[in-house]
């Protein structure tokens, strides 16, 4: 067993960064964490991290051996509730990711409703741009926004779950249209103020639209524009021009009358909202109870922009 008690310090080192942090959550001293990850290394007769004064990194088996770690670690958690009988309790700690906008808009508003439902869970939630290095941190769940058909760059460890698209809308406030009128066609969007969100894709200034019988590729200007989508939105908000955004980011404002949706159902994307998790045969039950609630976020989302009439 004590060997067990290696892979879980060692783990943790990984997911802290450092033998200091993972001795607080474990509650040993620094000395006893290098101990264990030392007599582990031994044992397996590899070098498992690269150690300076500052900074730890893992090795190439370590990196090996650090993916298989967390598949024990996940099995041990799910066996151990078993034999206790509390298969059916959600509880333990939740480390949620998301990228900048989704997280703000559509994953918080779910955080929420998950500590809500389930009080027995601890939920941490970080925000930022999304790198393939993120899971190691020890995240449980990552959610972010990409294109359809574009190859993971995320590891082979990860088990990727669409959500659903990524609606986008064309919209501006009751009070710019009363002001500048309110486009008849797509191309028309030439002659207004449109804001635009920077890092929204490669032409965040070529807007495309397509109806039945007719596509547009509109190239759009204006005073305003941001790498934040909250930012954007604010502009919009603020009757500044007319922004495109994603859906579940206006959803609330669009219902509420704060914002006006243009051309509707004729916006086009090709992003996918995408969930990843650890890959492993037991997939925690927070985890899993964390992503139905988040779907559930998305579709009300969707209905809140589509309002049964």
């Amino acid at each position: 067993m004590e060997h067990l008690e290696d892979i879980v310090v060692f783990a943790r080192v990984v997911e802290k960064g450092s033998f200091t942090a993972a001795g607080k959550e474990l509650r040993k001293s620094t000395s006893a964490v290098s101990k264990h990850v030392t007599r582990l290394e031994d044992t397996l007769s590899l070098k498992l991290l690269h150690r300076s004064t500052h900074h730890l990194a893992l090795t190439e088996p370590g990196t090996v051996f650090y993916e298989h770690c967390t598949r024990i670690i996940a099995e041990l958690e799910e066996a151990r509730a078993d034999a206790a009988g509390l298969s059916g309790e959600v509880k333990g700690v939740l480390r949620v990711h998301a990228s900048p906008g989704m997280g703000q808009s559509l994953v918080s508003p779910a955080v929420i409703d998950f500590s809500e439902a389930y009080r027995s869970v601890e939920v941490e939630l970080t925000i930022s741009e999304i790198t393939a290095t993120v899971m190691k941190r020890g995240v449980d769940v990552m959610i972010c926004s990409r294109y359809y058909g574009r190859e993971s760059t995320f590891h082979s460890s990860l088990i990727g779950k669409d959500l659903g698209p990524t609606p986008y809308v064309v919209c501006a406030s009751p009070t710019y249209l009363t002001q500048s009128g309110t486009p008849e066609k797509p191309p028309d969007l030439q002659k207004h103020n449109c804001l635009l969100h920077i890092t929204q894709k490669r032409k965040p200034n070529e807007w495309q639209f397509a109806a039945k019988d007719e596509s547009w590729s509109v190239r759009v200007a204006g005073t305003f524009r941001s790498n934040l989508e909250n930012a954007v939105l604010s502009a919009a908000l603020r009757g500044v021009g007319i922004a495109r955004l994603p859906q579940y980011s206006v959803s609330r404002d669009l219902a509420a009358g704060r914002l006006t949706a243009i051309f509707p159902g004729m916006v086009q994307s090709d992003r996918m909202v995408q969930v990843f998790y650890p890959r492993s045969k037991y997939v925690p039950r927070k985890t899993r109870a964390f992503i139905e609630c988040l779907e559930r976020c998305y579709r009300q989302s969707a209905a809140l922009t589509h309002p049964a009439t």
